[in-house]
Order: structure tokens, then C-alpha cells, then sequence
């Protein structure tokens, strides 16, 4: 296994490098740099998950609004399905970055695929009662076990691992309407 993550990371740095090489293209349309911003940015993430640098958990304070913009941004450029986020201000929470974005991403990743082609998902950060910070990701699809097959069973295994290494809960439930409704709610103690 460690030969092959450190050969992955090579891989994956090579391909970090030719993303710096092709920013500084002047002929490189705006539309085109900002998805190539949104690449590096993915990039970035998974060069940390590699390099181990995540399996250390590292706590910080921040406004997990720009961490939940760059997935939301990402996966509607690679999905079929509209992806909105709604913010409420100031939320801001204490946790690890990276097991956050592993988290959602792969709760997004479900999202979109049980809301399949023209379906809608959105994403919401809110403050949660008592105090805490709740993350929710719906879908207007035909709801949790009636979607398309795919890797949902594994995600979902590895989102609720991550969610107890962060002191958080994951619920799953039926969205109202129709769909499933994803919620990682995290205690008065992750709020800051």
C-alpha cells in the first residue's frame, strides 16, 4: 500500500505541476483559468491525503462557506444535476479542512448521482441548536436505496467513520418532498 500511495503522489504532483505550467498561459480564457483554479484546488486536497498529511488530525478554526463554494463548484462542472448552496452567515467551525471536504464530497458525490440528470442538490450550512453547526446535502431523487447503484454503501461507510473521528453525527433521512436529506451536524464545541 505504501509504495502505491507514494507512486500516486508522484502522479498526482505531476499533474500539479503542469496545472502551474498552463496558468500562466495568456492565452488561456477566463472560464477555462477558473476551472483550472478549481482543479488545483482538488489537486491540493488529494496531494494531502496521499502524503498521510490527513491521517494526523489537524483542527482549525475557519468559515467552512469557501471550503463548500470550491465542492459545489467542482462537482457541477462534472455532474449532470443543478447544485445550489445556501450559507447562513457567519457559521464559522472547528475541525479538520480536509476530513470535512472527504466527507462532503462524498455525500455530494451520492447526491448527484440519486438526483441523476436534471435533478436538483443543494448544499446548506447553518447554525444548529444548541449551539453546534449542521451541514445538509439534498436531493430530489427517489430517495436513499432507490437511486442508481454505485459506491454510495462504501462513501457512506467512510463519511461516518471521518464524522466520529470529528466529534460529529451523520443522519440520513428522507428529504421533505421526496429525495434524501444528508446531515452532518457537529456539537456546540465545533462551533467557534
Amino acid at each position: 500500500m505504501h509504495s502505491l500511495l507514494h507512486d500516486l503522489g508522484h502522479g498526482l504532483a505531476t499533474l500539479s505541476y503542469l496545472a502551474d505550467g498552463l496558468r500562466t498561459d495568456p492565452a488561456l480564457p477566463g472560464d477555462a483559468a477558473h476551472r483550472l483554479q478549481l482543479m488545483e484546488l482538488e489537486l491540493d486536497r488529494l496531494l494531502e491525503l496521499v502524503e498521510l498529511r490527513a491521517a494526523q488530525r489537524s483542527e482549525e478554526t475557519f468559515a467552512p462557506r469557501e471550503l463548500l463554494n470550491q465542492l459545489v463548484e467542482v462537482k457541477s462542472l462534472s455532474g449532470t444535476a443543478e447544485i445550489t448552496l445556501r450559507a447562513d452567515e457567519g457559521v464559522r467551525l472547528r475541525t479538520d479542512q480536509t476530513l470535512l471536504w472527504r466527507m462532503v464530497s462524498n455525500l455530494l458525490d451520492n447526491a448527484v448521482r440519486a438526483a441523476g440528470s436534471g435533478g436538483r442538490v443543494e448544499v446548506a450550512v447553518r447554525h444548529a441548536e444548541p449551539g453546534g453547526v449542521q451541514i445538509e446535502i439534498t436531493d430530489d431523487g427517489p430517495g436513499f436505496g432507490r437511486g442508481p447503484r454505485g459506491s454510495s454503501s462504501l462513501g457512506l461507510g467512510i463519511v461516518l467513520a471521518l464524522a466520529q473521528r470529528c466529534g460529529s453525527d451523520l443522519r440520513i433521512e428522507p428529504a421533505p418532498g421526496g429525495g434524501t436529506r444528508a446531515l452532518l451536524v457537529f456539537p456546540a464545541g465545533c462551533a467557534a
